[in-house]
This record gives structure tokens, C-alpha cells and sequence, in this order.
């Protein structure tokens, strides 16, 4: 795991000695803020391995965490147990109705994991309260990758289906500040899109040592491939290129939001100023065709509310 990305085994155990205080608001569920005297909670599921006819045929253990972020949001996290698969895929996950023996359709997306790299984590905000979610009737799937939905490598029960371990929540920042970055469409040799995908990365601060990344592609629905397209950010400026400094969580094809988040164990204020640049892949067996890619931190503007283009005194929002 890239040291740089944070170990979610090493958040909740923090996490259990953080108090949170939220002043939030989501661009997709109205305001959201918290009592100062308000804990914020989170609570932690089990899945199992799944045994399946794939590449990953014993399945790999995992983690999912809801941490509340307030009235009307709430953080999905997963980690599998060893971290990266060292495959050439990512692996979706989606929460399904029902408990898992009964099976069920598809209630919400959840960000993938890159197979490559990047720890094994992935991160959703999802603009559903706490309290519905830590109660929702239903599970998570975690799959072999987008082609291949039928082989599920980890499973659990949630909410209201089994019994999970809670605890403290984060110590979110009060009035969290937020910038955007525009990604430039990037013609390539791939067959999944040669002309490339338009979209934008925002970094969300999340605590005084946290970012929240998140990456959006601009197609107006998934992007309707059969892969997940993985991303990174780069050391240097796109013009100069450079090494992989941060893994970002993949966009799965499928996705409607065409959407996904990625914990980052750096500052906001270290992030905002990085000298680098993102791309966003076809996929994780083919990173030489880029289909989005843009300038970051010290190499671009921006926009948010820390002093970027629009003026200021927007909020973040996912």
C-alpha cells in the first residue's frame, strides 16, 4: 500500500477515540449540520470471502464502514484484509436489497476497489442519514470485476440483517473547505472511449489530516463500459508526467453517477498544493489509453472555497 493512502484499519482505530463536530452541507441532500455536543457515530460490518469461479477463486475477507457525516450523508468505506488483489481489475460493490441468502437488486452503488494498488479501500458518500443505512434490510456485494458480476469475492450482511460493531465517528472539520479541478477529455487508442470522458476531481477536506478525493466523469450516466476505469494522481505537471503519487478509486462503467471517492491520508491544505496531476484510465489492464486528465494543486486554479476562482463561500458538496 502506497504510504501516502490511508489504512482504514488504522481509522478505526482512531476512530474510536474521535469526537465529531459537522458543518455540512451536500449538494444533493439540502443542509446538514450537528450539535456541537453531537458525537458522530460509525459502524463496521464483516464480509466473508465468497468462494467463486474467477480469478480470485477463495474470495478475500473485507470490511464495510458507515461513518456519519452528518443529518442527511452518510461515508460508506470498504477494505479488504491484505490490501491490493494484484490483479489487473477492479472490483465493484454495490448495496442490495434483502439479506444475501435471499438475494436482492442493486439499492446503491459503491465506489470500486483497484485490484493494481492503493491499499485495497474505496470510499461513497451516500446521501442517505446514518440511521436509515445502519438499519437498511439489506447486504454488500464486492465482485470480481465489472465483466464479471457473477463471481462475488466477499459478502455481508448489514443493518438491520446482522449485528455490527459500532463506535465513535470522525472529528470532521468545522467549515470544511473545498476545490474542484477540471479534467480535459484525452483522445486515445483504446476501444472504450478514443475520444475521452470530460469530468473533474474535488478535494473535500475531511479532518485536519484527510482529504476526501472524489472523481466525477461528465457522460450524463455510466459510461457504459464493461471495466472500471481507474485513476491516480501523478507527481509533476500532465505536460511533464511522472510517477504515481496517490491511487484514486476506479469509476465502475456501470455506475449511473459515473462517480467515486478515495480517503487520502494527506492534509487538504497539502493536497490543494500538490504539484501534480490526474488521469483516469479505460481500465486497470490497459493504463496506457487515458481518458481524462488535468492539472492539480500547485499546477491549477480551481475552483472552491478556499480562495479559487469563483470567489469563495461555497460548501462542499458530493
Amino acid at each position: 500500500m502506497n504510504a501516502n493512502n490511508l489504512s482504514l484499519g488504522r481509522l478505526l482505530s482512531v476512530g474510536a477515540l474521535l469526537l465529531g463536530v459537522l458543518a455540512w452541507t451536500g449538494c444533493d441532500s439540502g443542509g446538514t449540520s450537528t450539535n456541537e455536543d453531537e458525537t458522530l457515530r460509525r459502524i463496521s460490518y464483516d464480509l466473508s470471502a465468497q468462494s467463486n469461479d474467477g480469478s480470485l477463486p477463495s474470495g478475500v475477507d473485507a470490511t464495510a464502514t458507515f461513518w456519519e457525516l452528518g443529518d442527511n450523508q452518510t461515508l460508506v468505506t470498504l477494505e479488504l484484509d491484505g490490501g491490493a488483489t494484484n490483479t489487473s481489475v477492479s472490483h465493484p460493490a454495490h448495496i442490495h436489497n434483502n439479506t444475501a441468502s435471499e438475494g436482492g437488486d442493486i439499492s446503491v452503488y459503491l465506489s470500486p476497489i483497484d485490484g493494481t494498488g492503493g491499499g485495497g479501500t474505496s470510499a461513497r458518500v451516500v446521501n442517505r442519514p446514518f440511521d436509515e443505512l445502519s438499519s437498511f434490510n439489506g447486504y454488500i456485494n464486492i465482485h470480481e470485476s465489472v465483466d464479471s458480476l457473477s463471481n462475488v469475492v466477499a459478502q455481508g450482511n448489514i443493518g438491520t440483517n446482522a449485528e455490527g460493531q459500532p463506535g465513535e465517528g470522525l472529528n470532521v472539520a468545522d467549515n470544511p473547505q473545498s476545490k474542484t479541478y477540471s479534467l480535459s477529455t484525452n483522445s486515445n487508442g483504446g476501444s472504450v472511449a478514443p475520444d475521452g470522458i470530460p469530468g473533474q476531481v474535488t478535494f473535500n477536506e475531511l479532518t485536519s489530516s484527510m482529504t476526501l478525493v472524489t472523481l466525477e466523469l461528465d457522460t450524463g450516466g455510466a459510461t457504459g463500459a464493461t471495466v472500471s476505469h481507474p485513476a491516480h494522481i501523478h507527481n509533476n505537471t500532465a505536460s511533464e508526467g511522472g510517477e504515481i503519487a496517490f491511487h484514486l478509486t476506479p469509476v465502475d462503467g456501470t455506475d449511473p453517477a459515473a462517480r467515486s471517492s478515495k480517503l487520502v491520508n494527506q492534509s487538504y491544505d497539502d493536497l490543494t498544493s500538490f504539484d501534480g496531476y490526474v488521469n483516469v484510465h479505460e481500465s486497470a489492464s490497459n493504463l496506457g489509453d487515458v481518458v481524462a486528465q488535468g492539472n492539480i494543486g500547485a499546477n491549477a486554479s480551481g475552483t472552491g472555497d478556499d480562495g479559487g476562482d469563483d470567489g469563495g463561500g461555497s460548501t462542499p458538496g458530493y
